[in-house]
């Protein structure tokens, strides 16, 4: 599976047509993102959703930007500066390994990159690594049928593949949603317990 972006596409990932794909206000309200979060964007690629998450948060939330591709960092970096916002901190990552706090995170957003990791399992892991108490996971993939868009079927995963691993991980599924055409979202949540 892991089917990887090829970064030299990057800017496609910035093309305002991709809000065909499903309408990024609507789908982080409707997933609970709310002002003051402290939000994790992982595989920013592009930087597409930062001004959306931005947004959300507002000025007295966090938004951590993460990629593990160095030219999706920089250009996001440039974007962010751009754009002027403030609140959006764009940094590099390993795939199983995330520059921040532990207990750091409110809200997880990962749009069409779970299809990506080598082993989703270890991180998710990592994930509930950087997660507070009770964190938001908001994951949008592609739909697994034949598309005129996005990687071939057999390289994503079905709703029910992400949510059987998601249920290994040990991370609660809330529901899972048609986004449209061309993606479906999953909602879970990480809890922990309190020692």
């Amino acid at each position: 599976m892991a089917h990887k972006f090829d970064p030299s596409k990057l800017e496609k990932l910035d093309d305002p047509s991709r809000l065909e794909l499903f309408d990024p206000k609507r789908v982080l309200k409707e997933f609970g993102l709310k002002r003051g979060m402290s939000v994790l964007d992982v595989g920013t690629g592009a930087g597409f959703y930062l001004p959306y998450l931005s947004e959300a948060v507002g000025e007295e939330g966090k938004v951590y930007a993460v990629d593990v591709e160095p030219f999706a960092v920089e250009y996001a970096k440039r974007k962010v500066e751009s754009m002027g916002l403030k609140n959006v901190y764009v940094l590099k990552s390993e795939e199983n390994s995330i520059p921040l706090a532990d207990d750091s995170i409110d809200f997880i957003f990962m749009a069409f990159v779970f299809h990506e990791l080598s082993n989703p399992v270890e991180f998710l892991r990592e994930l509930r690594r950087v997660s507070k108490r009770y964190t938001y996971l908001a994951i949008i993939d592609w739909k697994k049928e034949e598309r005129d868009k996005g990687p071939p079927a057999e390289e994503v995963y079905s709703e029910w593949e992400v949510g059987l691993i998601l249920e290994e991980a040990e991370v609660k599924v809330g529901r899972i949603v048609d986004l449209g055409r061309y993606a479906y979202g999953v909602y879970a949540l990480f809890t922990k317990e309190m020692v």
